[in-house]
């Protein structure tokens, strides 16, 4: 070990380039914290010193410094504008859209910077609330009128993000809550102009020959533009471990490069003309595509290793590596604690250190196979703390997804990029439009099949079961433990690995001297036993054998599943779009609904149960809208309609059964004539679920004024009402029912202070177990022999 750490020291001398780069950047990302730098300046000058190199420690130790000094005054420079910004306190002006509109539940943001008026120079998030549009269909680079005041971003109790330092790494200190929204009829000029002019040529081109939807996730891929992507398709890219295809990253360099190549050579051009068409081409895709702090790594490195080759040197990845951290962090030194900064630094320096390894101990391997596992595997190991870390979970089937999704992948990228060359030859040569609208259109259609492929990819690896496990590396320390748990495993399997080298030498040996006809058998008899492992792995679990009711933990929202051991399931409401109460159900064993329930129009009890529709075979659907005019409820009912589910509408005193449940509705009683009521939650079903003796009350968000007129029996068990808010009549209901078990279903931290405290102390009264999905999880009541079994997920 001795021997191995005075080789490295050596090596590192003999590379004072690489020293004072990594000495630089150190001290870039230590901006602001004067005790880490000067420990770190400490640090390298004892290696240095270790190496025998006292002018190079000297020189890092400087460096160290400097850098943090530099990294201060540049954010000064940054913070400047921000702090008038927050200060004005009022916009009124003209300002610059920079981004496309994102989307949210009640509103819609962007980036924008304020160009006159109070805080004019300073970027700020501008907030439109519904019934604001943005002009131009939110194009960046849009010129607007803006009024509305400004506040300086505040980060919520219990929120896991960092919300105000968020907004500093993206150049941002003060929120806009847009009073009024208008636009000029003018858009910027000058380079960021023709850039916006470029974007939008390209967006219309990537969107032709093919569906909203891929397009979205085209333009996700091509030009990190991922706000019209579906919610749900983006979760499903995350829990597959394919999230990174959406983004704009270092792979898009790489596959442009690869596409760009071929051409040149036919071309005829040179060596060095590649390069410098290479680079050109590089420096006008970072901008078209967002220049988000991946990119910008990506294209420093690619720039780096382009003008090495050039100059007729070997390129350098670790030298590369290195000035790319200084050129982004001296561009923002904040950028150094944003995620996508950090995992795509970690994914390089894994593939860097861990992939020649991985690749050799699969030369046995196709080529093609060996390379894309050895990078998927080296990626995934340096980025999992941090993935833990930031987002509370990682993937564990994120190798084997990005090894099916590479070969679709590249295409996908081809295509698309093709189609922003044609869409920006398209707008700057106008007699070309007709034959490269045709083009683009080709392969649009082509690349609209290949998305469809990315998508079912990721759905099918995102609901295989256990295909994420939660890792809350809540601090700094977990991370480094985890980093150093990481450190000494690689070490470990190197040793072993040379321990085991003649042997396994052997083994090689007697496999080339095997027939090849043996060796077929055998190669096909390991395929056969790794499919059969496979499909038992990924096999939906069966249904529980007893009666069984599951309070799912769907976050603020209703979804309470009941099934009669194997022979009928029931679904009460499918809570909010972005819970996957599909999912759930079948981590639950449901391979059929014979009734889903939607008790009434609200988005966070019907809001899940679209998908639930399109997943399972649903036998009836038992329509609460009462009348709703809303279109979402609406189009619940049409895709029902679709796909072939009967529709009930409730009538009280009506009977449905499943299996052996029986479904008893109380109510609500009919809807006088006119239009619908006004809160649709006094007006929610509301009914008995009865199997052998034991009764379940289940009133979605009905609370006791509407509850005390039906007739209500004494039950077992029972869901509180409207996720615990404040009803003064519970205790009547409670009365009226007797349950032994409550169950509470809430989200945690929820912004209406459920479950209310004076409902909690009614329950106390009342005497029932009382359970809450924010603090057990998910709540499984096992009936048998009379006797109720509690099961909480935490």
């Amino acid at each position: 070990m001795a021997r191995r750490v005075g080789e490295l020291a050596r090596w590192t001398a003999r590379r004072p380039h690489h020293v004072s780069a990594a000495a630089l950047a150190a001290g870039l990302a230590a901006t602001g914290k004067p005790v880490v730098a000067a420990s770190l300046a400490a640090l390298l000058a004892v290696g240095m010193l270790v190496a025998r190199a006292p002018v190079v420690a000297l020189v890092a130790a400087g460096l160290v410094i400097a850098g943090a000094a530099v990294g201060a005054a540049r954010l000064r420079a940054i913070d400047a504008p921000l702090v008038s910004a927050a200060r004005a306190g009022h916009a009124d002006g003209r300002a610059i859209l920079l981004e496309r509109p994102r989307p949210s539940r009640f509103a819609t943001s962007a980036a924008i910077e304020l160009s006159s008026g109070p805080g004019g120079g300073s970027r700020v998030l501008a907030r439109a609330r519904r019934g604001l549009s943005w002009p131009a269909e939110g194009a960046p680079g849009t010129e607007l009128r803006v009024r509305g005041p400004l506040s300086a971003p505040v980060r919520r109790p219990g929120q896991r993000l960092d919300w105000p330092a968020y907004l500093r790494r993206r150049g941002i200190g003060a929120e806009l809550e847009l009073d009024a929204l208008s636009g000029t009829g003018r858009r910027r000029g000058g380079l960021a102009g023709a850039v916006d002019r470029a974007r939008t040529a390209g967006e219309s081109a990537l969107d032709s020959g093919m569906s909203r939807e891929r397009a979205a996730v085209a333009r996700g891929m091509v030009l990190g533009e991922d706000e019209q992507i579906d919610s749900l398709l983006r979760d499903d890219f995350r829990r597959s471990g394919l999230a990174h295809v959406l983004a704009v990253s270092g792979q898009n360099v790489m596959l442009l490069c690869a596409l760009a190549v071929p051409v040149l050579a036919a071309l005829g051009a040179g060596p060095r003309p590649r390069v410098v068409a290479l680079v050109v081409l590089i420096a006008a895709y970072i901008p078209l595509a967002g220049a988000g702090p991946s990119l910008q790594r990506a294209g420093v490195m690619g720039v780096a290793g382009l003008v090495a080759l050039g100059a007729g040197r070997v390129a350098s990845r670790w030298y590369a590596l290195l000035l790319a951290a200084v050129v982004t962090l001296g561009v923002n030194p904040r950028v150094a604690g944003d995620p996508g900064w950090q995992l795509s630094f970690a994914a390089v320096i894994g593939i860097l250190l861990l992939a020649p390894a991985i690749r050799r101990s699969m030369k046995s391997l196709p080529r093609p196979l060996a390379e894309g596992a050895s990078v998927t595997l080296a990626a995934t190991v340096a980025t999992a703390p941090l993935i833990a870390h930031h987002f509370g979970a990682v993937s564990l089937i994120g190798v084997a997804a990005n090894l099916v999704a590479v070969p679709i992948v590249a295409p996908i990228m081809w295509a698309g990029m093709s189609q922003v060359a044609l869409g920006v030859a398209m707008a700057a040569v106008p007699s070309f439009a007709p034959a490269a609208a045709t083009l683009c259109a080709a392969l649009g259609r082509v690349n609209g099949v290949l998305i469809g492929c990315l998508d079912a990819v990721a759905r099918y690896f995102a609901e295989l079961p256990g295909s994420h496990v939660t890792l809350p590396f809540g601090s700094t320390w977990a991370v480094v433990g985890a980093y150093a748990a990481v450190g000494a495993a690689v070490v470990l399997a190197r040793l072993s690995a040379q321990r085991a080298e003649p042997r396994a030498q052997e083994v090689a040996a007697g496999w080339r001297r095997t027939p090849r006809r043996a060796r077929m058998v055998l190669a096909l008899g390991a395929i056969v036993c790794a499919a059969g492992a496979w499909r038992a792995f990924t096999r939906p679990p069966d249904p529980p054998r007893k009666l069984t009711v599951s309070f799912l933990d769907v976050g603020q929202g209703d979804a309470t599943l009941i099934q009669d051991g194997p022979r009928a399931a029931v679904l009460f409401d499918g809570g909010p779009p972005e819970a996957r109460v599909a999912r759930q159900l079948r981590e639950a064993g449901v391979h059929r609904l014979a009734l889903v329930v939607a008790t009434h129009q609200s988005r966070d009890h019907q809001g899940g149960l679209p998908e639930v529709i399109q997943r399972f075979p649903v036998d009836a659907l038992l329509d609460g809208g009462d009348g709703t005019r809303e279109r979402a409820f609406n189009d619940l009912l049409a895709l029902a309609r679709r796909r072939g589910v009967r529709r009930i509408e409730p009538r009280p005193g009506e009977v449905l059964r499943a299996g052996r449940l029986v479904i008893r509705i109380l109510g609500p009683p009919p809807r006088p004539p006119g239009p619908p009521s006004g809160n649709p939650n006094l007006r929610a079903i509301t009914a008995v679920v009865s199997e052998d003796g034991f009764d379940l009350f289940l009133s979605a968000d009905a609370e006791s004024p509407a509850i005390l007129r039906y007739p209500l029996p004494r039950v077992e068990a029972m869901k509180v009402p409207h996720h615990g808010s404040a009803d003064p009549g519970l205790s009547a209901v409670l009365a009226h029912l007797r349950p032994s078990v409550a169950a509470i279903e809430v989200g945690a931290h929820n912004a209406y202070g459920h479950p209310a405290p004076s409902t909690l102390a009614q329950l106390r009264r009342a005497g029932p177990h009382v359970y809450r999905t924010d603090r057990d999880g998910t709540i499984r009541l096992t009936v048998a022999d009379g006797r109720i079994r509690v099961r909480m997920a935490r």
